[in-house]
């Protein structure tokens, strides 16, 4: 267990080490588009690898999609259309890692065999009561009722296909329920098989949390 500790210790330093020497060497090179997306990766590996903290901020958050939908896009040759509509940003407290995982569904789930250009959308309001809604929504291939519950009530084994959508959904809402100590704090929407879906998460004004 020892060695372990250690080896985690140990790994992240070599792996960001080693990609700012690349960074650096396409620099030298002129190589801007292969800088950009060396740095992205580092900034998107150290945020995950450093996540020790369970909390962040909603704008740390977001930079994190925008990095993850940044390289998915360098490595699939920009299949994915990425939209964004923030109408608020306060600095608000969160728990680490939840809406990255959130998109990741959606792309492996949802928009990845499509025959059409896959779309996510990401977008944040607050309402008259001072609640922070973030929806992230796919164009995909939907989900069905019974998908949906059993997601929410924590039932969906993995799928065997990368990350499995119920895992990592179940992650992200138990956390977000034991965070804020209530249980209304996340809702999947979908009209049905290719229909796409979207998923809600409903933050509790500042003075709540």
């Amino acid at each position: 267990a020892e060695l372990k500790y250690l080896e985690a210790q140990i790994n992240p330093h070599f792996l960001f080490n080693t990609l700012n020497a690349g960074a650096q060497l396409a620099m030298m090179e002129g190589a801007d588009r292969t800088n950009e997306y060396i740095q992205k990766m580092s900034e998107f590996y150290r945020y995950k690898i450093h996540g020790d903290s369970q909390e962040t901020t909603l704008e740390k958050e977001i930079a994190l999609v925008d990095n993850y939908i940044y390289i998915l896009n360098v490595r699939f040759s920009g299949e994915i259309k990425y939209e964004k509509e923030i109408e608020a940003l306060p600095d608000i407290q969160m728990p680490n890692m939840i809406l990255q995982p959130v998109v990741e569904n959606a792309v492996n789930h949802g928009i990845r065999d499509i025959d059409r250009e896959g779309v996510i959308r990401l977008s944040v309001c607050k309402n008259d009561d001072g609640v922070i809604l973030i929806r992230i929504t796919d164009n995909g291939v939907g989900m069905s009722a019974r998908r949906i519950e059993e997601v929410l009530k924590y039932e969906v084994e993995s799928g065997g296909k990368g990350d499995s959508n119920g895992v990592g959904l179940k992650n992200v809402l138990s956390r977000l329920e034991l965070y804020y100590g209530r249980k209304d704090i996340m809702k999947i929407e979908s009209e049905g098989q290719d229909k796409g879906t979207c998923v809600s998460i409903y933050l509790p004004k500042e003075m709540d949390l």
